[in-house]
Parts: C-alpha cells; structure tokens; sequence
C-alpha cells in the first residue's frame, strides 16, 4: 500500500531524528563511563539501542510500503558535561523535542488522511508518555543524590534496570 509523499518524508525525518536520539545517548553513555558510572553508561546505551530499535520500526513501516528511504548525516553527539543533572536534563529535554517532532509527524499523517499509520503514531506517542516520564523520574533521583554515595547508590539501580517498552509491541 502506497503512501502519501509528503507522510514519506515526514517518516523518513522521524527515522533521522530517531537516530539523532540513539547516537545522543550513546554520547550521554560516554560521559558515564569516563566518569566512572557504568550503570548509568548501561542504562543510555540500552535507551541507545531502543531509539535505534524506533528508527528500524519507521523504516520497516516504509519499505513494507515501497518508500525509497533517505539517509541524512548524523552530527557527533555530546559528550561532555558537567554533572549528571545535566546529563539527565538534556535527556528528558531531548525526550520533549522528540514527543514535539512525533505530535508534528502525527498533524501531517491526519491532514494527509493516511489512516493505516495512524496505529503506529499511537505506539510512538504513548511510547513517550512513557519516556518523558522516566526521564522525569530519574532526573528527581539525581537532583536528590547529595553525594558521590547516592550517586553510587543510583547507578548500582539504574544499571540492573531494564529500558522501557521499546520496540518490542505493536
């Protein structure tokens, strides 16, 4: 089943920024493993490896409508930064862009009338209800950690935690 042009571009953007995600947090993970956290490195190269599993469910959903993809340079992530506050900040800011660039992706599946991606965009949305929610929360956790021990305490945690839902349900 083809596809609107304008929905195929939007799409193929989303898989760019799903990508841009995937590669920020792998920078995010850098920094903690330079720093000496490898639970909180585990846990943005899981969140990584899931941003990369969105990408893929994108681009599954193109060429299962024969669209051409297209592929943009991804720009080197960050990877410095001065704590993990602001680590974990500029992931839940980075999770709000994503929610925005979905919500938008979502306006020109509507105006287009393409109702067959419209199950998919539900995933995704819900998908970053649950996202910016646990961003929030580990964010709340990091702010309270009030030494070098909590933080310690805190990456033990995160590193056992698996990352949420994924691209594992439709």
């Amino acid at each position: 089943m083809r596809i609107s042009e304008k929905v195929a571009e939007v799409i193929n953007q989303q898989i760019h920024h799903e990508l841009t995600a995937s590669y920020t947090y792998l920078g995010m993970a850098a920094y903690f493993d330079a720093e000496g956290l490898g639970g909180f490195a585990n846990w943005f190269r899981s969140h990584s490896e899931e941003e990369n599993a969105h990408a893929m469910r994108l681009y599954e959903y193109l060429a299962a409508r024969g669209v051409k993809m297209g592929f943009q340079a991804l720009e080197a992530p960050k990877t410095d930064y001065e704590s993990a506050v602001d680590v974990v900040k500029a992931a839940l800011a980075h999770e709000q862009k994503v929610t925005d660039q979905i919500k938008a992706m979502f306006d020109v599946v509507m105006d287009a009338r393409e109702y067959t991606a419209q199950p998919m965009l539900h995933w995704f949305l819900n998908e970053q209800i649950e996202e910016e929610e646990l961003f929030s929360s580990v964010l709340d956790q990091v702010e309270a950690a009030t030494s070098r021990f909590d933080l310690l305490q805190l990456d033990k945690e995160l590193g056992q935690r698996a990352p949420s839902s994924g691209a594992s349900e439709e």
